[in-house]
Parts: C-alpha cells; structure tokens; sequence
C-alpha cells in the first residue's frame, strides 16, 4: 500500500490472501510494478513469480527498508516517489512488450487517481491487479441500471475489462479497516477511448440526479437534446453502450 501507516496505511499480512493476489495478476518472467509496497509481504511473492519487481513506494522509510525486508533479492528495484508523479512508460522502458503487470494494495484515499494514472498508461502493461475498498470495487465493475454504476465504472470499463476476483475481510490487515476490501484485475486491450467520450460522460454524470438533459445544457443545442430519446433519463439509468450510442447521436455525423 502507497505510504506509511501516517498516511492511513493498512498493511495486508494473511499470506493466503498474498498468494492469492500475487498468482492472480503476475505470470513467470513478467515485470511487475507494485504500487506501494509497505513492508514487503506482498512484494516476496511477486518477487517468487516475476522476473523483476519495480517497487513504487511514497514512504522514504519504508523505500529504504524494503530490500533488506525482502533479503536482497537481485529482482528487486525500488523507487522512492509518488505513484502519481512517476512515468510508468519511463519506468517500463527496458521491460519486454506484453510482459508488464501492475500490482498494488491502494489506498482507499487515493484509489481513484491511481486508477486513472494506470489507464492513462494502459499501452504499457496487459493488466493491473489492485486490492482496494470493496464499495469502490463495485463502483468500477458495476453495470448500468445499478445504484454503484457511475463515471468511474465508464472510464474504467472503456479502457479495460474489469472484473472483481474476490473479496478480503479486515482481519487481514493490520491495523483492521472498518470496512471490507476486494481485489479487482484490470485487463487491457483495443484502442483507447475518444477523449470527446469521456468528457461526455463526465458531464453525464456530474449531477447524477439530474436528467441528461440538464447535465449537458451547456454542451449542446436545446432543440437537440430534447430530440433525443434518452434526454429525460439520468445517466445512472442507462447502460455505458446507451451512453456512448447517445454522445454518436448528439456529435452527429
């Protein structure tokens, strides 16, 4: 997990749940970047599956501890920054094409900017596997039609094929969160979206209990949303295929 315990780190110790992770998201002979490592517990098992591990961690004392936790293993790389300031194509640079995973245990306050820095970088790995808050897990494989479903479920099933392994009880974490957490593998493939759909989308969602007509008044002609059949309905009502066959409509030709 990105940070130390000052940052409202839970450190993930059931060595079950380790394996688990580890052998869900990395192959023999990939190259895996671990956002934030903490103490090591998930990076040993990384590191006895994975070619090389480049470990990402915020905390400078738990950077700079890391290696000896871990025994001096010659696969390990560990970078002292922030996730969200790092170059992941700078970091990827010398791995082989199609042999880089992600890997983390998030935490719960910043898990969304992560998840956006990842996708944004999507061409450079085949997948990303991250433990995070479960409420957020259901967020982002949530389908339309459902009360979790939102911009964050488009933005990540656009750019990937996500889905919910399983989920993690507090007592595998020290200290225990008030909350349960699950683990999500992230697969990338295909182009990216249009960057016109997201921000559609986001305008869609930005006052989700607004109807789409009021959420995107300033984006289009009056007379033209209101043509559109989906116009009365709130962007939580309709399926992401509905959303985008809905932006095709309005942007015309």
């Amino acid at each position: 997990m990105q940070g130390g315990a000052k940052l409202g780190q839970h450190f993930l110790h059931d060595e079950d749940v380790l394996a688990r992770i580890a052998s869900a998201a990395v192959a023999p002979g990939d190259t895996v970047v671990e956002v934030g490592p903490g103490r090591g517990a998930l990076t040993k098992h990384l590191l006895g599956i994975a070619r090389q591990v480049l470990a990402v961690e915020l905390d400078l004392g738990l950077a700079e501890a890391l290696p000896r936790r871990c025994g001096g293993p010659q696969g390990l790389t560990v970078i002292a920054a922030d996730i969200l300031q790092v170059s992941l194509t700078d970091i990827l640079s010398e791995s082989s094409p199609g042999r880089s995973v992600v890997v983390g245990n998030l935490p719960y306050y910043i898990t969304s900017p992560i998840l956006r820095k990842v996708l944004a970088a999507r061409h450079e790995f085949r997948s990303a596997t991250f433990l995070m808050q479960e409420e957020v897990a259901d967020r982002v494989v949530a389908s339309g039609g459902t009360r979790s479903f939102g911009f964050l479920s488009c933005f990540c099933q656009l750019q990937s094929g996500p889905e919910k392994l399983f989920r993690v009880p507090p007592g595998a974490f020290d200290p225990a969160p008030a909350v349960h957490s699950a683990v999500v593998r992230f697969d990338v493939a295909g182009e990216p979206p249009p960057a016109g759909l997201l921000a559609f989308l986001s305008a869609c969602f930005r006052h989700p209990r607004k109807m789409l007509k009021n959420n995107l008044a300033a984006h289009y002609p009056p007379p033209l949303l209101n043509a559109d059949p989906c116009a009365a309905m709130r962007a939580q009502q309709l399926s992401l295929s509905e959303l985008r066959e809905m932006w095709e409509r309005l942007e015309g030709p």
